[in-house]
C-alpha cells in the first residue's frame, strides 16, 4: 500500500533517515575505537562490522529509492 505523501510523512521520513545516519556514524565510530585495542579478526570487531554494513546497505536502499521516486515524479511531469 502507497502512503500518501504529506509535509508531515516526509519529515517522519526524514527524521527516520536522519536516526539511521547517526547510527551509522555511531557504529562507525565504536568500530574505529575497538579496532584500535583488538584485532581485525576479534569477535566484537567482526560484529560491528557487519552491523554497520547492515545499516549502510540500509541507507543505500533508501537513497535508491528515493532516486527512482523522484525520477518517477520527474517522468511524470513530462
Amino acid at each position: 500500500m502507497l502512503q500518501e505523501c504529506t509535509p508531515q510523512n516526509d519529515y517522519v521520513i526524514e527524521c527516520r533517515e536522519e536516526e539511521l545516519f547517526i547510527t551509522i556514524e555511531s557504529l562507525r565510530c565504536q568500530l574505529l575505537e575497538v579496532a584500535q585495542q583488538r584485532s581485525l579478526s576479534d569477535r566484537t570487531v567482526v560484529e560491528l562490522s557487519e552491523r554497520l554494513d547492515s545499516y549502510i546497505l540500509l541507507a543505500q536502499n533508501i537513497m535508491m529509492k528515493n532516486l527512482r521516486s523522484r525520477k518517477n515524479q520527474l517522468q511524470a511531469y513530462r
